[in-house]
């Protein structure tokens, strides 16, 4: 039988718990492993992320040529300024009126004249081909008082024509109708003559039976001379007749005449007034269009379609003199120029015919697009701006006019162009990464450290 011994059981000794070792190994090594992942990846987006260079510069607009000046000839006394500052107006359109009452006057005075000779002309022409009166060519590019003068001196002419063919219809109805008449009296009188002529046969056949009977003494010698004193009045009579009737067949040739002689008459006379009227004209003419030519300088229009800038003339009734400058048109829908300012660091970079993106400063950010253009050129050496005294090259950046046009449509219509407006130019230079960013200047300065004395 085998024996079970007990052994005493061992507790631990009262008081805290032993301390229990930690690695700390695992949570650096994962740190460090998270350090060099983003290194990694900053170092590969910094080698392959595009952020290129560009060069700022300021600006503002200006217009390509050069501005249009509007001047006068003469000079004068401003009787209406008809636009003002910033106005857009379009190629011919009246800027500014002179006074000018004496050459007013003396042109409607050649005007009334010219525009009734010539309607007198053209009356003159009809009648001489017999044909209906028309408006002269010159009457088609007639306005205002001219193109009323016209129609009342064409009224007056077509009534004058009218009145002078009736008269000559008048004057040729009475010579036929005392043609007719004579003519018709010529027809009775040739029957007359025809009858006294039978009558006159008859009796001489009477005659001469009864002078064979009265030489046996049957007829009586009174009854023969009553015969022969009757047969001789018949030829007195005849004679008579005959004289009428060739009175009246001339008094029909007369009544022809008479009426080519009234027609020949105002052929003659329309003839005569027509050379004269042309004679007037020929002198009148030249009058009215030197006249016409003075009073149109006394409206000052614009030479292009643009807007009015530097308009110099406020006041009605002030006195401008020869050759005053009176105002400036911008044309409008040419290519806008930028004048930008650039900086000396940056003009190894550019080159004419680089491309630019333009914003305008003096709109919020988000009101007008970025629009494109284009360097159009740089200046051989820089500049000094007196007030700052900082140097600057000058460029010029062109803005094609369909981008303009884009502004217009982006802002319904409403955007104006006008010179001296404030913009920003951009100008993308040489492309780098953002790695090339860093890693320059520190280049730059071992290059410069190596090359030290």
């Amino acid at each position: 039988m085998l024996m079970r011994t007990t052994r005493p059981l061992l507790l631990p000794p009262p008081g805290p718990p032993p301390p229990v070792a930690v690695d700390p190994r695992p949570e650096v090594r994962g740190g460090l492993l998270v350090a060099a992942a983003f290194f990694l990846l900053f170092l590969g987006w910094a080698a392959f992320a595009r952020l290129d260079a560009a060069a700022l510069a300021p600006g503002r607009t200006t217009v390509a040529g050069q501005r249009q000046s509007v001047q006068h000839r003469d000079g004068g006394i401003v009787a209406a300024i008809l636009v003002k500052e910033g106005q857009r107006v379009r190629q011919g359109e009246v800027l500014i009126r002179l006074a000018a009452p004496a050459v007013a006057a003396q042109e409607r005075v050649l005007a009334s004249q010219a525009i009734w000779l010539i309607a007198q002309r053209a009356r003159l022409r009809a009648e001489q081909a017999g044909a209906g009166m028309e408006a002269p060519v010159e009457f088609r590019t007639l306005t205002g008082d001219d193109r009323a003068d016209a129609q009342a001196a064409m009224r007056a002419q077509q009534a004058q024509m009218a009145a002078r063919s009736a008269l000559l219809g008048t004057q040729q109805g009475v010579a036929m109708h005392e043609g007719s008449q004579a003519g018709s009296q010529a027809v009775g009188y040739r029957e007359q003559v025809a009858s006294v002529i039978e009558q006159e046969r008859l009796i001489t056949d009477e005659l001469e039976s009864l002078r064979t009977v009265a030489e046996k003494g049957f007829v009586s010698k009174t009854r023969i001379r009553a015969l022969e004193r009757a047969r001789a009045d018949l030829i007195g009579q005849r004679g008579r007749l005959s004289a009428a009737r060739d009175s009246a067949a001339n008094m029909v040739g007369e009544a022809r005449l008479k009426a080519l002689e009234a027609k020949q008459n105002l052929q003659e006379k329309v003839t005569s007034d027509l050379r004269d009227a042309e004679a007037l004209l020929g002198d009148v003419l030249p009058k009215w269009s030197a006249a016409r030519d003075e009073l149109a300088r006394t409206q000052v229009r614009a030479p292009v379609s643009g807007t009015v800038v530097g308009l110099s003339v406020h006041t009605v009734g002030g006195v401008i003199a020869a050759g005053q400058t009176l105002m400036d048109i911008v044309p409008r829908d040419s290519a806008v120029v930028i004048e930008a300012r650039f900086s000396p660091a940056d003009v190894d970079d550019l080159a004419v015919g680089q491309k630019a993106e333009i914003r305008f400063a003096g709109f919020p950010g988000r009101s007008l697009p970025i629009i494109e253009g284009k360097v159009t050129r740089i200046s051989a050496d820089s500049f000094v701006e007196e007030k700052t005294g900082i140097a600057y090259f000058a460029g010029e950046v062109t803005i094609a006019p369909d981008q303009i046009a884009l502004i217009r449509q982006y802002r319904e219509g409403d955007f104006a162009m006008k010179p001296g407006m404030p913009v920003e130019v951009v100008v993308p230079l040489r492309r780098r990464t953002a790695l090339q960013y860093m890693i320059d200047p520190l280049t730059d300065t071992m290059w410069r450290s190596f090359r030290e004395q």
